[in-house]
């Protein structure tokens, strides 16, 4: 399964700075963030703010990926957090006089039957079909990004042939690679060791694996954080479920504590790994 990863150098700081994310910022992420978006995640939902047609400068809330062009170079795609009615999801369409894709807000129950609808709200994995650019209707795996609300679909046939390569190299049964087909998370033993497998489409294979049970593995659908997340340049604050950004020169006394805090835990970790 091959991952079309990004190299650091690569991030488009230009066209993420229009935005209100600095270079600063996006250094000062947790690694194990900025590793996933090189890979072609999408970031945690972020404060973005642009500067509208009167100067005024507009606040929101945007995830953000890093694709690559089929000419190699390497792009932000902004994923923005809508606020819509309960019926309401957020799909990718495209104009037709100019081919550029947008998200668009819709009403589900003229998308997906009942069944599909509530599955997806449940935080399943649902198979069903989606429409491309072109028009065409091709059966694919759905997933609702519930930050967002929008709709992540992947052709099946993507799906399907990463599973296959997943069962040549943990030896799956027909009945075990049904179970992944259906959207069901998978348990094997390797080594002594539970692995759980599971169909995930925020990840750039679709799968997603974690050592453990199936528990664990839905517990790591999400990332815990901190309530400081301590960078170079400043630091990502985590509130009510929401990032923030500080620069050092705003730090209170608050985040002072915090830093000594978590430089004496990891000194005490070190001790205990020399140990």
């Amino acid at each position: 399964m091959n991952i079309n990863r990004v190299n650091e150098k690569e991030i488009p700081y230009q066209s993420l700075e229009e935005f209100g994310l600095t270079r600063n910022m996006i250094s000062d992420l947790p690694m194990d963030v900025i590793l996933q978006i090189l890979s072609g995640q999408r970031s945690p939902v972020l404060p973005i703010e642009v500067v509208g047609a009167d100067g005024q400068k507009v606040r929101s809330k945007a995830k953000f990926s890093l694709v690559r062009s089929d000419a190699g170079k390497v792009d932000v795609v902004f994923h923005p957090v809508f606020k819509t009615m309960e019926d309401s999801l957020c799909v990718v369409s495209k104009d037709p006089s100019t081919g550029k894709e947008s998200l668009a807000v819709v009403d589900a129950r003229t998308l997906y039957s009942l069944d599909v609808f509530n599955g997806l709200k449940m935080g399943k994995v649902m198979m069903d079909y989606s429409t491309t650019g072109d028009g065409r209707r091709i059966k694919s795996f759905l997933q609702l990004d519930p930050e967002t609300r929008e709709v992540l679909s992947v052709p099946s046939q993507v799906i399907g042939r990463n599973i296959q390569t997943l069962v040549g190299e943990f030896n799956l049964t027909t009945a075990e690679t049904n179970c992944l087909q259906n959207g069901e998370v998978l348990t094997v033993s390797q080594e002594d060791e539970l692995l759980s497998i599971g169909i995930d489409l925020n990840y750039p294979t679709g799968l997603r694996l974690e050592k453990g049970d199936e528990r664990r593995w839905k517990e790591r659908a999400s990332r815990e954080w901190n309530s400081y997340s301590v960078g170079v340049f400043g630091c990502w604050k985590m509130e009510d479920g929401e990032l923030s950004y500080i620069d050092e020169d705003d730090y209170t006394e608050e985040v002072w504590t915090e830093i000594e805090r978590q430089r004496n835990f990891r000194k005490i970790n070190q001790v205990s790994f020399k140990m």
